[in-house]
């Protein structure tokens, strides 16, 4: 795997919109919050676009993959960061410019939709990143970004610390397995990875840390998701599944996730595979950073990823 290089302080970050597109006003807040901290920022052309028909779109493909594979080719662009998720990265998997990424990497972050792209990458060899992103999320533009996620933020993709660390209030619970499990981490959420089952968009798995969370999919929704993985031949292949966050209802239902999807995980992978719940990662305030495809070891009991460059 290439990792790309770290982002120096005061380096210059490029935001796109690869996939939904954001509010009025919000790209250029997350970009004057990201240059409040000291860094360069450049707005691709498109990053606040709308797509003519499909108002869920930030621009048309032909935008929205310009604007990426720009940034990705140019020289003075130190850091890639997603506007926000949505819907839409994964109609530009076949036209990223990979070479070029290969040639000049350089850290891409974002999650939910951005999933695709982590993936992607991934399956080439490349490693990105599962963050926060400027303008949606509890991201960099709004006033709910929390100071532990903005910490892992940069703790990520700066690169001096490659051990991560869970909050002291939020202990892991080992539901079957050892307490320590090693091997590629890949973080995703779990909606996006069944999307691109049978893709040449899915790194190999083999032996890897399966890192899942989602927002508003009810539990038969995980269920299908997982039993299509496990159809698809990939949970046989893990070391583990890692639990994060299942939520977005307010109600019961999050309350029923909490405690259904280690129970479905446990049913749909085979009994070599460790099943750990209570990861801060997903679609909330306080969440990791994390790389998409690095070696890790991860320690259940002191709540720490330990990666391995």
């Amino acid at each position: 795997m290439i990792w790309p290089r770290p982002l120096c302080p005061g380096g210059t970050i490029g935001l796109c919109s690869p996939a939904g597109a954001s509010p009025a006003g919000a790209v250029e807040r997350g970009a004057e919050a990201l240059r409040r901290r000291g860094y360069s920022v450049v707005i691709a052309p498109n990053a606040t676009a709308q797509h003519p028909d499909c108002d869920y779109l930030a621009g048309t493909e032909a935008q929205r993959l310009s604007d990426l594979n720009g940034l990705i080719r140019d020289p003075q662009i130190d850091l890639i960061l997603a506007a926000r998720g949505g819907y839409g990265a994964g109609k530009l998997l076949d036209g990223i410019d990979y070479d070029a990424f290969r040639a000049d990497p350089k850290p891409l972050v974002g999650y939910s939709d951005i999933t695709a792209l982590n993936l992607a990458l991934a399956s080439r060899g490349l490693i990105s990143y599962s963050g926060i992103m400027a303008t949606a999320g509890d991201g960099f533009g709004e006033d709910t970004l929390d100071p532990f996620s903005e910490a892992s933020f940069f703790q990520a993709v700066a690169q001096e610390n490659f051990v991560f660390t869970q909050p002291d209030d939020a202990p892991l619970t080992v539901h079957r397995g050892e307490n320590t499990l090693a091997g590629p981490l890949f973080p995703v959420c779990l909606s996006l990875l069944e999307s691109l089952i049978a893709t040449p968009f899915v790194p190999d798995m083999t032996g890897g840390l399966l890192l899942i969370e989602d927002v508003y999919e009810e539990l038969y929704a995980v269920d299908r998701a997982l039993n299509q993985l496990r159809l698809a031949g990939v949970l046989e292949k893990l070391a583990g599944i890692l639990i994060g966050s299942f939520n977005g209802f307010k109600d019961q239902r999050d309350a029923v996730l909490v405690g259904g999807v280690p129970r479905l995980a446990l049913e749909a992978a085979p009994e070599h595979v460790g099943v750990v719940s209570g990861f801060v990662y997903g679609h909330i305030p306080r969440r990791f950073t994390l790389p998409m495809g690095a070696m890790v070891t991860l320690d259940c009991g002191a709540g720490q990823f330990t990666i391995w460059p």
